[in-house]
């Protein structure tokens, strides 16, 4: 995800990494979403900004093979630390930078992508301007991110920003303003996509929904112990969000409503 360094460093990067790793299968819609979108293939020249710890990294990575190119760049060095010590593949790069900031090569990558990392970032404009810059004639952009109006937003804005151990002071992408900053960079109307995603993450029981949620954006305000923090945790998502049991899973997983958007368009 963008960042701050001091947003997403220390106990902020440690919680998050613990959700991730205790909980490895939570987000497994989120990884069909980017072989969807993305579909990331052999040779490719991928830059994933914002990307914490990676959690796409060895998908891509294996998509693209050895002749590929994969560029994770993020603000936070914890997050990157954390990051660095499960790569083991030559063709994986990591640049500690905001993607406002980052030194980018002009027309070289096939294809730039996000996830749940643009409400971060604080010149938009800019931003864009980079992405659409760094991408080969033909390249593809894919940003998949909270939007305005949505139970999503409506969760990180009425329980995250309160409770959240740094906070979550951010701006969400409206329809129209996403479709304004791509044009703006450059990106031709009729190549520009907007799509919802109706993504659902899963668990066994609402205690590990309620742990997964609370480590990842470390709600450590919450008043009370830590059993009632992830008590507390698990009905605001239930009430915001919704939670349901899966019909379509002989595990019965619980599945939490995780509604987001993703932007994709063709330079």
């Amino acid at each position: 995800m963008i960042k701050t360094n001091v947003e997403f460093d220390g106990l902020r990067s440690n919680l998050y990494e613990e959700a991730i790793t205790q909980y490895p299968c939570a987000r497994t819609e989120d990884i069909k979403v980017m072989k969807k979108l993305l579909n990331p293939q052999p040779g490719d020249k991928i830059l994933g900004f914002g990307e914490g710890n990676g959690y796409f990294c060895n998908s891509i990575a294996n998509s693209i093979k050895s002749a590929g190119y994969y560029l994770i760049t993020d603000p936070s060095k914890d997050q990157l630390n954390n990051l660095e010590r499960k790569i083991n593949v030559n063709q994986i790069k990591i640049q500690k930078a905001s993607v406002e900031n980052i030194s980018l090569p002009s027309n070289f990558f096939d294809k730039v992508w996000s996830f749940g990392a643009f409400h971060h970032c604080n010149n938009k404009i800019q931003a864009m301007q980079q992405l659409y810059r760094s991408l080969n004639p033909g390249g593809k952009l894919v940003i998949c991110d909270v939007f305005q109006g949505s139970d999503l937003a409506k969760h990180f804005d009425s329980f995250v920003a309160r409770y959240c151990l740094t906070g979550h002071e951010v701006s969400f992408l409206s329809d129209e303003f996403a479709l304004t900053l791509c044009e703006l960079a450059g990106f031709q109307k009729n190549k520009i996509e907007i799509i919802d995603l109706d993504q659902k993450w899963k668990f066994n029981n609402e205690h590990e929904l309620g742990d997964f949620i609370y480590k990842l954006h470390a709600l450590t305000k919450i008043p009370g112990s830590e059993k009632e923090k992830i008590s507390k945790t698990f009905e605001s998502c239930k009430n915001v969000l919704g939670v349901s049991r899966s019909s379509k899973s002989h595990n019965n997983l619980l599945e939490l409503n995780w509604p987001m958007k993703a932007l994709v368009a063709i330079k």
